[in-house]
């Protein structure tokens, strides 16, 4: 049973996660990690294509090699993405990644990463001299053909990996150690002690007694919180205190040991009261990738390629007006703005959900269209945030913790649902997008494009239900 880098990186993340994957496949749930890893997989090679094509325009192009396997004899397995054979004997060893800097998060450790490798060329006999983490350049605009010189940085970390040799070698050690145990204590695994959003893909499968809802579902709960929470078994949030959480905790909590909404009139009030009639229910969907798609855009960069509108003239209104579109190609979003300014006007609140996702893009088209900035920063200045409301003004346990539109709507638009939906979250509608755009004209194409625009039109119409459901309330 040998151990990748990327099973390296599991590792580090949750042990048994690692375990469980390679013993009992059958049980292993592939999740949000997982997806990760793929995603970041796949934006690799793309990005390895262009270090190709830079290296092999240098005088020194035989020097390198790529997908460069290296295997110990104890289960070790490296696939360096390029490696340079130096005229002194030595290597140096490349990782080739689709972020815009070096990153050192938990999901994905890039010295590390690169630390796991080298240990490994080293163990079969390479003298490693320099580490270098090629990454994508984040200030690159394209103009014109991809300029891999330009698109490219090579960082040389090879202090940094030089710095955590010794303590790499001992996980690595110990990770050998446990995947040659045919049996682990599987009641529990380290991601106790994380919030929700860090749990491993496997976290159900080894924290069976945990309640439902329990202390992952309070918002932003430290790491030292939890700690301490767990040290003394308590997971149930009728064994926690109000005064042992934050006041934006507290509303969850108290929502929950309540067993019905916390709901603050006032502060709903106020968010009301800023609302202007004709309402404009506005959302988008972006489309990120490693290698900039078109002439003005950097690497991941969000590019808008679709919006929808609901728009409530008043009140009364029952007559919804709904207007949307959809990119049919690669393009800066110059068209989409247009199409916006034929039906949202000068008056009126805009109302997102999450707004200031929405209000990046703005602010960005704002700079890439100078001549539209006057209507852009007119949406900016007109937003609400109606997600605002699920942070204290009306907090509901039903809802998980979250703010989520996809956790609110289901408690308050019950016959309202994402799940069955061909394109069912914004992962999926810039997989479809990018699809749609390669896509010859077609009944294929036609029935995409339907549930692309689908989904979209679901995101506004939501935010109305909601709206008027907490006007009522």
């Amino acid at each position: 049973m040998h151990i990748s880098k990327t099973d390296f990186i599991q590792f580090l993340h949750c042990p048994k996660s690692l375990w469980l994957l390679k013993h009992k496949p059958e049980a292993y749930p592939n999740g949000e990690f997982s997806d990760y890893a793929k995603k970041l997989a796949a934006e690799g090679y793309q990005v390895e294509a262009y270090v190709r094509e830079l290296v092999e325009l240098g005088e020194d192009a035989a020097r390198f090699s790529f997908q460069t396997v290296f295997q110990t004899g104890r289960g070790l397995y490296a696939k360096s993405d390029m490696v340079r054979e130096n005229e002194d004997g030595s290597v140096n060893l490349y990782e080739i990644k689709s972020s815009t800097r070096v990153k050192t998060d938990a999901k994905h450790n890039q010295v590390k990463d690169a630390c796991f490798q080298m240990i490994i060329a080293e163990e079969v006999g390479q003298d490693v001299r320099d580490i270098f983490i090629v990454h994508l350049n984040g200030d690159y605009l394209r103009d014109g053909e991809v300029d891999p010189g330009a698109l490219l940085t090579f960082a040389n970390v090879t202090s940094e990996v030089r710095e955590v040799e010794a303590e790499t070698g001992i996980e690595i050690d110990q990770a050998l150690d446990l995947l040659q145990a045919e049996k682990i204590d599987e009641t529990n695994c380290s991601c106790l002690t994380l919030s929700q959003a860090n749990h491993c893909d496997s976290f159900e499968h080894f924290n069976k007694g945990i309640p439902k809802p329990s202390i992952y579902n309070l918002p932003r709960i430290s790491k030292a919180k939890l700690e301490a929470f767990v040290g003394e078994g308590r997971f149930d949030l009728d064994e926690i205190g109000l005064d042992e959480v934050t006041e934006k905790q507290g509303y969850v909590l108290r929502s929950a040991q309540l067993k019905e909404p916390v709901i603050d009139q006032a502060a709903l009030m106020r968010w009301f009261s800023k609302a202007e009639y004709p309402l404009y229910f506005l959302d988008y969907e972006t489309y990120a990738s490693a290698i900039p798609l078109v002439d003005g855009a950097r690497p991941q960069a969000p590019i808008p390629f679709q919006y929808s509108l609901h728009i409530k003239r008043t009140a009364d209104d029952t007559q919804l007006v709904h207007v949307e579109y959809l990119a049919d190609e690669a393009a800066l979003p110059r068209a989409m703005i247009e199409h916006m300014e034929q039906y949202i006007g000068p008056e009126g609140s805009v109302i997102s959900w999450h707004a200031s996702f929405e209000n990046t893009q703005n602010k960005t088209m704002a700079k890439q269209f100078p001549d539209k900035a006057e209507f852009l920063h007119s949406l900016i200045d007109r937003t609400l945030d109606l997600e605002d409301i699920f942070a204290s003004a009306y907090v509901d346990i039903a809802f998980g913790g979250s703010t989520s539109i996809k956790k609110v709507l289901p408690v308050l638009a019950s016959d309202l649902d994402y799940a069955g939906m061909e394109v069912a979250n914004g992962t999926d509608a810039m997989e479809a997008w990018e699809r749609l755009i390669a896509m010859p004209d077609g009944e294929e194409r036609d029935v995409l494009k339907a549930n692309m625009l689908e989904y979209c039109k679901l995101d506004t119409y939501a935010m109305v239900r909601i709206f008027e459901e907490m006007e009522r309330v």
